[in-house]
């Protein structure tokens, strides 16, 4: 059968900052140029698009991650002479998918049928109608309830009334990344592992007095970016007491200190020149392949970023090949403010397999997800080449020991154990564009205090008064 693949470029360069799947990004937008081709299926088959972001490249769309693993799963799938399967990959930046994905969801005509959906984003879709919720398909599936899927994973997935909007894919962990030889030569041991704030930015403070030349400290504070939200400034905040959301209140907290501290902290970083500079680190969307090409040539210590990140980048045929990596770098696990709380944080997130409400197929969608899921080779191959970690148990696979053998996979697990999770709210999306804003206006200048304000008031428009409280007072 004819493969058939629908190609939307979108402007700009794809980078997956919040999953940490990174790619080599042109320095130009690009615009438009090939359109998806009408093409109805052929006479009595039924037909089912698969939209998602894609990771691999714009110049690879037929050798990318997920086209591979869609295409050889449909190939032997028992379905395959009924069902005529299209590919619609996105290539652009994450914010740049949510918003092409938001506007293709609310018209049925452009709706896909499954698509690849960042979990954070379930909780808005769903609540916008957007999504089909796989309740009754789940007891069809042994895999849901038998204790082989991350349970985390399986709720990251739930809406806010309770039910089920996507099938979760990957997941990932956050920690330091450091060049060991660096580390060395600013008489830092090999295995340095800070157990404070405080120690993380003397241990900064000795890289840049004895290697002058080096970089201390990277990290990524893009603009109106999740993954600024996410990846750099949530790494810092859940490590300490007090979070964005109250569960038990139900309200977002505004006016913390613990807010405040965090923004000081970033302060500190740029204040004391132990980032890089405001222009790169802020950059959209090169700020976190700056940091590639300096690790790799030996002119950066240390990146907070996702555990995915080294692997999609510096393996053979990457964006930034480096032979040798993985006995250059080693894994930190981020510390908390004080030392205390577990001793270190990490932010978890990961893509979910969802079903559009649009779809006039759902069972038929929900079981070319999970006969993907079931692909466990597949999984494992698509793991291999983005650096993620799987949600299901794929220890059976016969391509298991190169997934077990990757660098660090064991390491990145093990950040697991003191993982955090962004909020399971409706609100997220929105307010994270502001807590990302108020990252980036302290990075470039702006006081801790009145940039704390300015986001305060912004959570205070979007969900009033009552939905928040202030714990400075």
């Amino acid at each position: 059968m004819k493969k058939r693949i629908c190609i939307l470029l979108m402007i700009c360069s794809m980078i997956c900052g919040a999953m940490g799947c990174g790619s080599k990004a042109p320095e130009e937008p690009k615009k438009d140029t090939e359109q998806a081709e009408e093409a109805s299926a052929p006479e009595g088959k039924k037909t089912l698009t698969l939209a998602y972001i894609d990771g691999s490249g714009e110049e690879k769309a037929e050798d990318g991650w997920i086209w591979q693993m869609a295409m050889n799963t449909y190939e032997k799938w028992d379905k395959k002479d009924e069902v005529e399967l299209e590919l619609v990959p996105y290539i652009g930046t994450e914010s740049d998918y949510f918003t092409k994905m938001a506007l293709d969801l609310s018209d049925k005509s452009t709706a896909p049928d499954i698509f690849y959906e960042d979990s954070f984003r379930i909780t808005v879709d769903s609540a916008a109608g957007y999504l089909a919720p796989l309740d009754e398909f789940l007891p069809k599936w042994d895999t849901w309830a038998d204790g082989s899927m991350i349970e985390a994973c399986k709720e990251a997935a739930a809406g806010m009334d309770g039910s089920i909007y996507g099938i979760p894919l990957a997941t990932d962990s956050r920690g330091i990344w450091a060049n060991k030889s660096i580390l060395e030569q600013a008489g830092l041991s090999a295995d340095w592992k800070p157990a404070t704030w405080e120690e993380l930015l003397e241990g900064c403070r000795q890289i840049k007095e004895r290697c002058p030349d080096v970089i201390p400290l990277w990290y990524t504070c893009e603009e109106n970016s999740e993954g600024t939200s996410m990846n750099t400034f949530e790494m810092v905040l859940y490590g300490t007491p007090d979070h964005l959301f109250d569960e038990e209140t139900g309200k977002w907290n505004i006016r913390s200190q613990a807010m405040l501290d965090s923004l000081n902290f970033f302060k500190t970083t740029v204040k004391e020149g132990l980032t890089g500079s405001v222009s790169e680190i802020t950059n959209t969307p090169n700020a976190l392949n700056y940091a590639g090409e300096y690790m790799r040539s030996g002119k950066l210590a240390m990146v907070l970023t996702s555990t995915a990140v080294p692997n999609a980048f510096f393996q053979p045929g990457a964006s930034f090949e480096w032979e040798g990596w993985d006995e250059e770098l080693a894994l930190i696990p981020m510390p908390t403010q004080k030392g205390d709380l577990g001793g270190s944080v990490t932010m978890s997130g990961g893509y979910t397999w969802s079903v559009s409400q649009s779809c006039e197929e759902k069972e038929l969608a929900f079981e070319f997800i999970t006969a993907m899921m079931d692909n466990k080779e597949e999984i494992v191959s698509y793991m291999l080449k983005c650096g993620q970690l799987p949600t299901v148990d794929v220890s059976e696979a016969a391509n298991y020991q190169e997934l077990s053998g990757r660098p660090f996979a064991e390491q990145s697990m093990e950040l697991l154990e003191n993982a955090q999770y962004r909020p399971h709210h409706e609100k997220y999306s929105e307010i994270s564009t502001y807590l990302s804003q108020m990252a980036n206006s302290v990075v470039c200048g702006a006081e801790p205090e009145e940039a704390l304000e300015t986001y305060s008031q912004a959570v205070i428009s979007i969900v009033g008064e009552e939905g928040t409280q202030s714990l400075a007072e």
